[in-house]
């Protein structure tokens, strides 16, 4: 039986692999990387007004955030004035009545 394993088992593989054929060096097509090459610096021109742009949101976000921030502290305020002057107004209310 194990006669008939190593009958059906393939050939071994060879001690070294075959040579490479030497590396030839690709044909360039130079209209070719000219054009991909004006691709990529559309590319990155577009990221970097992107990356302006992105810059320009976020700066006018913190603007927009400090407003609203600086809204609440006046609408704070004036709840507090408010409360005062109720509280001022049902004290005479009281004193009347």
């Amino acid at each position: 039986m194990c006669d008939e394993i190593t009958a059906d088992a393939p050939p071994p593989l060879p001690a070294t692999p075959p040579p490479h054929p030497p590396p030839k060096w690709p044909y360039h097509d130079h209209d070719l990387l000219h054009w991909m090459q004006g691709l990529l610096q559309a590319g990155a021109q577009h990221l970097d007004m992107l990356c302006t742009s992105q810059m320009a949101a976020q700066e006018a976000s913190g603007v927009m955030a400090a407003a609203i921030l600086r809204q609440q502290g006046v609408m704070r305020e004036v709840s507090v004035w408010e409360s005062e002057v109720g509280a001022e107004k049902v004290q005479e209310w009281d004193a009347i009545g």
